[in-house]
């Protein structure tokens, strides 16, 4: 089946241009799903959390609010927003960002994820169970709104990683502990989210995403566009093309067409042009060997030639929040407050860098493979 992936253009985050490009992409995709009049809304935008108002770690709050008025307008009977934030409560974020009000004004009821419980997963699921957050089940329909952002494990964070939300805080370390560096299995969980959850109602904000050092401590990256479908991984493949990551390099979409799940889109509307994001090192890159070497090969190759956290001593603040997360314990805290990565033990899940409110945290290629890079560079001249 072939999914319609519906975009709008948008200049800036002004309350006019959000309107029009959510009255553009909203309609047809309402349509598709049957409509929201007498329906319970639950709203997941991607709240990783907010040092400013227009943080592009999170959902813009002008795209928070014209989702909730247009489901409002739309006959929506209760709309509740819910997310589980990286270092914050969802009230806190909120506020934050200066939008209590206006969704009070709405209607819609604002806190955090809370009833975790395991939960038999469908037959198409690699994984027998997972305790997620029951509160999607009490709803007639799940609005899954995410922010165009770059993963360090992933390569892009869109539609799919954003129900990511849905794990509690311990289990989301404990599932990075868990996979360690093997990125395909962490793929395979997230596609078992979304065949759990099924979001009927997806949107991706673009206006201004986030590139490099993401999901957390990025730069900001104007595209200016909102996108919407019916469906997470169509949605995510469009978008992600769109960011010149085609679908055939993005290790999630390259699980899901293994697994049968099929992603194919074609584009509507204000379609912007191909403008790639500067990616994050792919720590991943010795799982593409293919090669299978002894434990104590895999680290020293690892450490000599893989991607690696680092700190940037000048602007980290000493608050140990990285360390509080690191599912391996990796991670510990000078006498001067100043992580100290044991990179013979670290995981490169890069929880670290996800949860660092200062974007001290980085990753960082070795020298052996910035001198290879340039190497092929000069030889495929």
């Amino acid at each position: 089946m072939t999914h319609t992936v519906h975009y709008g253009a948008a200049k800036d985050y002004s309350g006019p241009e959000v309107r029009q490009a959510l009255d553009e992409i909203l309609p047809p995709v309402l349509t598709a799903c049957g409509g929201v009049a007498g329906k319970r809304i639950l709203l997941k935008p991607n709240l990783l959390f907010c040092r400013k108002p227009d943080d592009p770690a999170a959902v813009h709050p002008a795209v928070i609010t014209g989702v909730a008025a247009a489901l409002r307008k739309a006959g929506a009977a209760e709309i509740v927003l819910l997310e589980n934030p990286g270092a914050q409560t969802v009230r806190a974020v909120i506020g934050r960002m200066g939008i209590a009000g206006t969704l009070a004004a709405e209607g819609v009821f604002f806190d955090d994820f809370s009833d975790y419980r395991e939960r038999p997963l469908p037959d198409a699921c690699v994984f027998r169970s997972l305790k997620i957050a029951r509160e999607f089940e009490r709803f007639d329909l799940v609005v899954d709104l995410a922010k165009a952002k770059t993963h360090a494990m992933m390569t892009l964070t869109l539609a799919v990683k954003n129900l990511f939300g849905l794990v509690d805080s311990a289990g989301r370390i404990g599932w990075h502990l868990a996979v360690g560096s093997d990125f395909k299995r962490f793929a395979d969980l997230l596609l078992d989210l979304y065949l759990t959850v099924r979001p009927r109602i997806c949107i991706i904000d673009g206006i201004i995403g986030m590139e490099g050092n993401g999901p957390g401590s990025g730069t900001p990256a104007e595209r200016n566009f909102l996108a919407a479908s019916d469906d997470a991984l169509a949605l995510d493949a469009s978008v992600a093309e769109k960011l010149g990551v085609p679908a055939r390099k993005l290790l999630l979409l390259q699980q899901a067409a293994k697994r049968g799940l099929e992603f194919s889109f074609e584009d509507s509307g204000a379609v912007p042009p191909v403008r790639p994001f500067r990616l994050p090192d792919p720590p991943g890159m010795l799982n593409a060997w293919g090669v299978v070497l002894p434990p104590f090969c895999k680290t020293t190759l690892r450490n000599l030639v893989g991607s690696r956290p680092a700190v940037r001593k000048e602007i980290c603040i000493g608050c140990g929040r990285c360390a509080e997360v690191c599912p391996p314990r990796s991670l510990k805290l000078s006498r001067e407050k100043k992580p100290l990565f044991d990179l013979n033990h670290c995981i490169r899940c890069y929880c670290c860098q996800e949860h660092c409110p200062k974007g001290a945290i980085i990753t960082r290629q070795q020298l052996l493979t910035a001198f290879l890079s340039k190497l092929m560079k000069l030889v495929r001249r």
